[in-house]
């Protein structure tokens, strides 16, 4: 058996066994996720704009993200709006970054290995840049939004009388409890996944100014701090919202 196989059954039978319902909703959204993320790539190759398709499926997965597997409640639509309004604030950063450090297209280290193929894809690098930021950070923005919704609903319901101050500041102390083991997900992912192409960058005999300013170095760590800014500004997003809404009931 193709051991791609029996790591896949494993992961879904863990899923079934030890998640129950919910992990058999998390493995069907799973299956979702990444076919919309294949209908993502079709339409872009197709000529639709990269942006905005990248913000459609954005929404989309974080709607199967929260209200497939968590159901259709208070809880679930704050984090959805939360959400959203994170991704506009990120696709705003994100485009400024983009555009000022002059970090979308290819560079020159992968340039010199695809030098024989032509560039001419027909899609702009800058809209490309983008949307790989924002498809890297929505998967964390949705764990804290959901997680901070839950956690302050609960605290409600525990102590109702709480004021809307004391409520929030219990949302983001939960929430700085939350920041760090999500940083660290986030960080281990990123070095993990370009671990080789670090090792490779670094074998190029670059001046250490050179090798810290290398495109293909900065688009990674631009990407890994735009995406903690994104992770920290769901803190006090989400909470607030939850807190307004429970405050107004």
């Amino acid at each position: 058996m193709n051991v791609n196989l029996i790591l896949f059954l494993l992961l879904a039978g863990l899923m079934c066994f030890i998640g129950k319902e919910k992990g058999r909703l998390a493995l069907f959204a799973l299956f979702l996720n990444l076919f919309f993320l294949f209908l993502m790539l079709l339409f872009i190759n197709w000529g639709f704009p990269p942006i905005p398709m990248t913000l459609i499926v954005s929404l989309i997965i974080t709607a199967l993200n929260l209200f497939f597997i968590n159901g259709s409640n208070t809880k679930t639509m704050i984090a959805f709006f939360s959400s959203f309004l994170v991704l506009l604030l990120l696709l705003v950063l994100i485009f400024l970054s983009v555009n000022s450090m002059h970090l979308q297209g290819l560079p020159m280290e992968e340039l010199m290995e695809m030098d024989m193929y032509s560039l001419n894809i027909g899609i702009s690098f800058l809209s490309l840049s983008i949307s790989v930021m924002i498809m890297s950070a929505v998967g964390a923005i949705n764990d804290i939004a959901i997680s901070m919704t839950s956690a302050i609903d609960e605290i409600h319901r525990t102590n109702s009388e709480l004021t809307k101050s004391d409520l929030f500041n219990s949302g983001v102390t939960i929430g700085k409890d939350i920041l760090s083991s999500t940083m660290n997900t986030v960080i281990f992912a990123l070095v993990g996944g370009q671990l080789a192409l670090f090792i490779w960058v670094s074998d190029l005999n670059y001046t250490l100014s050179q090798f810290f300013n290398s495109k293909i170095l900065v688009f990674e760590w631009v990407s890994l701090l735009l995406s903690g800014i994104a992770i920290i500004l769901t803190i006090p997003i989400s909470a607030y919202l939850m807190v307004l809404y429970l405050k107004k009931k």
